[in-house]
């Protein structure tokens, strides 16, 4: 019978679509897996069971972690929830609680979220931002975002924008600075109640709205008095009269309306004579020559000697024209928030509001409030539209080489002129692709690009720069993959692990399940695997060092959310939702136990009484907490509640009565959270250190677990199920291959690295001794294995899994295909 061996030595490509198992002629092919859950690949080819999480609190419902890392050893967990945020240390202790935030369970996953020092910006379209500040080491502050305030409080520097049609003009009633109950008017209906407290500009004076009237009317307070800047020598005279000619676009006054000028220069001719300033300064009436234009007439029948141009620069008219030179507060109630935020190269980012969703807007250079324009000077806040084919709601924005702007239909990125930094006049945003990023699930900073989630919710797209070319690619990484990726929502990325040199993005989906990338570009190393639990994941945030989900689980018929840690390895923790638990005097699983009676010289068996939790066969103890260790060889219940009789081995010297019973180890666990779940007992913590395992148990409904091995100290978490399933083992022959045509693998050889469980097609392979030795623990294979598998297919696997929650690591797979 032919044979031929096939080996596969890298799986770095991960989990493969199953549209792609025809592609035997792709490198893809040979590098990757039908099925790897729970497992994570390594750079160096292999890929091992990931690694378990730590218990580390009860969140207070379902929502989102962000990091806030304000130094190296100053890190924080951020878990927002509705209405809520909760603060945990690097550690998962909880810090501090901040309530009535107005963060509503539906915009969690929309937040856009950016951090500088001790200062973050949480943006949603439904809110003013708000500012979690770090105020200490421990304590935080929560506070809408406010822009900063002129001292005189005339002016509020933050962007304003034009909504308003037109054709619809403002008036109001009064010019002077801090008049109340100031009436405007639209000429059609415009104001609604949410205006109130809002401000709007009339020819740049601001007014505070204080009351709504109507639909055309509402009121204010004017915080600044009304002065009309014309352009430069904005008169013109005729010679021998009084009348001139004012130049102003738009005007929008009426024939009769009175003014009052300032500013004026004399208006006169090479021998001083002509109209003098004093004359055209002051109250005066005007009768309307058209829309740009109208006339006033000089005092104290002033007459002009020549018609001539002038009044100088700075001319200033004092009126309320009904005028469409006004605009509001482009971030209101009424007009939207900001959908996003980014802190970049000293400058504060806003953009994608509801009705201005593709303007962009910055603070000035190192003044994070101060959105003020100014003049447009180099350091001014920067307002622009990308006003491109279509609206393209700005949905994020990611600081990298340059700002990276992401919409509801393109990919842009600020440019800045060659060899300059972003200006106000500078400036432009460039298209790149057009693909389109959704609202949940953050752009994150990976690998020399940023990953976003297209807004078709499949495709997870790597917006990279290409410097032959100069411009961003939106290259698609999971499309060899794409089948894992269901409805993202929450993304992380994580790239200094501690022991580790894969650098990972999670990918947080609908269904419950995380999708995990592993990339290194340089070295052509790319895939995807799947991580499943218990229940579902809703969110995830990794530090500096660590990684951080918000699992929820149905434990005893009732859901709840847990934050939990994941372990550095699989070595340190192989299980989920894992407790320490550490037999001390502080911690005695039975309760206070003591003898009862006394207990002579060289007996072997008495009766004790105060255990809440019966002790079991191979369990240790001391009496006292000194002397000899004796180890429990049988259990015998009394009758009498909390009361046995056991038998111990060695015998015991007299002991008094009422002498407490200490132990030092035991196979009875209580506060156990998994209430009715199957739990599993393990503890070691490096790949070069004993590895113990002390077998699993169901838990009590009173959170006691007994298992089968005594420990004096265990993790006790649940399983997850590792599957690495190969793609169909098919044989390359001269004239073609033998795809579709039944064979078998006879022998798989499995190439280990300190493995302690593993199964071949369900057989499970012999690694070294089991149970645990008791001082060196279970044994590990570092080598070659070989199994033997039955049963022709048509397209032939090997499936590798656990019966155990413990180490394994697969570097290579060798299969013998019989045909």
């Amino acid at each position: 019978m032919p044979v031929q061996r096939i080996h596969q030595a890298s799986f770095v490509r991960g989990e493969l679509d199953p549209k792609i198992v025809s592609r035997v002629d792709v490198i893809a092919y040979e590098q990757g897996l039908k099925k790897a859950r729970n497992v994570l690949t390594l750079n160096q080819g292999g890929i091992e069971r990931r690694p378990g999480t730590v218990f580390r609190a009860t969140a207070p419902g379902n929502g989102r972690l962000e990091p806030f890392v304000f130094s190296d050893d100053q890190e924080y967990i951020i878990l927002f929830t509705n209405t809520v945020i909760t603060i945990y240390s690097s550690n998962g202790t909880l810090l501090q609680t901040i309530t009535s935030t107005g963060i509503a369970t539906a915009e969690l996953m929309e937040l856009t979220i950016t951090q500088q020092g001790d200062t973050m910006i949480i943006c949603h379209k439904n809110f003013v931002p708000r500012i979690l500040q770090r105020t200490g080491a421990t304590t935080f502050t929560l506070a809408v975002f406010q822009f900063d305030v002129s001292v005189n409080g005339e002016k509020t520097y933050q962007p304003y924008f034009k909504f308003a049609n037109d054709s619809i003009t403002l008036d109001i009633n009064q010019t002077a600075k801090g008049q109340t109950g100031v009436t405007l008017t639209t000429s059609a209906n415009y104001w609604t109640s949410a205006y109130v407290n809002t401000r709007v500009r009339y020819h740049g004076a601001e007014i505070f709205i204080t009351g709504y009237t109507s639909a055309t009317v509402v009121t204010g307070t004017l915080l600044d008095d009304v002065e009309i800047e014309l352009d430069a020598n904005p008169f013109r005279t005729r010679q021998g009269s009084g009348v001139v000619e004012v130049t102003m676009a738009q005007h929008g006054f009426s024939t009769g309306a009175s003014i009052t000028i300032s500013g004026a220069q004399d208006i006169f001719d090479i021998d001083g004579a002509g109209l003098a300033a004093s004359n055209i300064n002051g109250a005066r009436t005007i009768t309307v020559v058209d829309d740009d234009r109208f006339n006033i007439t000089a005092g104290s029948s002033d007459t002009a000697t020549e018609s001539v141009d002038g009044g100088g620069a700075g001319v200033k008219i004092v009126g309320h024209p009904p005028t469409r030179k006004w605009d509001e507060q482009l971030y209101s109630e009424p007009n939207g928030f900001p959908r996003t935020c980014c802190f970049h190269e000293q400058r504060l980012y806003f953009g994608g509001s509801a009705t201005a969703p593709d303007y962009l807007t910055s603070s000035k250079v190192g003044l994070f409030f101060n959105f003020d324009v100014g003049t447009a000077k180099d350091d001014e806040s920067l307002q622009m539209q990308i006003a491109s084919d279509q609206i393209n709601e700005i949905r994020h924005l990611v600081s990298g080489r340059v700002l990276e702007i992401f919409t509801s239909g393109a990919e842009f990125f600020l440019r800045p002129q060659t060899g300059k930094n972003i200006t106000p006049t500078d400036s432009m945003i460039i298209r790149q692709t057009s693909f389109g990023v959704q609202q949940a699930g953050m752009p994150r900073p990976f690998d020399g690009g940023t990953l976003y989630v297209q807004k078709n919710g499949k495709n997870i797209r790597d917006y990279v720069f290409a410097s032959t070319t100069e411009l961003f690619d939106s290259n698609n990484t999971s499309l060899e993959s794409s089948h894992l990726i269901v409805n993202p929502t929450d993304t992380a990325t994580a790239t200094s692990l501690p022991d580790r040199t894969e650098q990972l993005y999670f990918l947080v989906c609908g269904d419950g399940t995380m999708c995990i990338y592993n990339s290194q570009k340089e070295q052509k190393i790319f895939g995807w695997t799947q991580w499943n639990t218990d229940g579902n994941y809703k969110s995830i945030a990794c530090l500096s060092s660590t990684i951080f989900s918000l699992v929820e689980r149905t434990i005893n018929s009732s859901t709840a959310y847990y934050l939990e840690q994941f372990a550095t390895t699989q070595f340190d923790i192989p299980t989920d939702m894992s407790f320490t638990k550490t037999i001390s005097a502080s911690y005695q699983p039975h309760g206070t136990v003591k003898n009862k009676g006394a207990v002579s010289s060289g007996a072997s068996q008495f009766i004790i009484d105060g255990a809440t939790a019966s002790p079991n066969q191979g369990d240790t103890f001391q009496f006292a907490a000194t002397g000899t260790t004796h180890t429990v060889t049988s259990v015998t219940a009394t009758g009498t509640s909390n009361e046995y009789v056991i038998s111990v081995s060695p015998v015991t010297a007299s002991i008094t009565d009422n002498t407490t019973l200490v132990f030092l180890t035991s196979r009875v666990f209580t506060g156990i959270t998994q209430i009715g779940k199957t739990v599993h007992a393990t503890s070691g913590s490096t790949e070069a250190g004993d590895f113990f395992y002390y077998g699993s148990g169901v838990v009590t409904s009173a959170g006691t677990v007994t298992l089968p091995s005594p420990a004096a100290a265990c993790d006790i978490g649940m399983d997850y199920d590792i599957t690495v399933e190969t793609l169909p083992q098919d044989v390359r022959l001269g004239d073609g291959v033998l795809t579709g045509k039944p064979r078998k693998i006879g022998k798989a050889i499995l190439e280990l690295s300190t493995t302690y469980n593993v199964t071949i097609n369900s057989n499970q392979v012999l690694i070294g001794s089991n149970p645990n030795d008791d001082t060196t623990g279970l044994q590990s294979l570092t080598g070659k294995k070989e199994v033997h598998t039955l049963g022709y297919e048509v397209d032939p696997t090997l499936t590798v899994s656990q019966t155990a929650p413990l180490p394994m690591r697969v570097l290579g797979i060798t299969s013998e295909v019989y045909y």
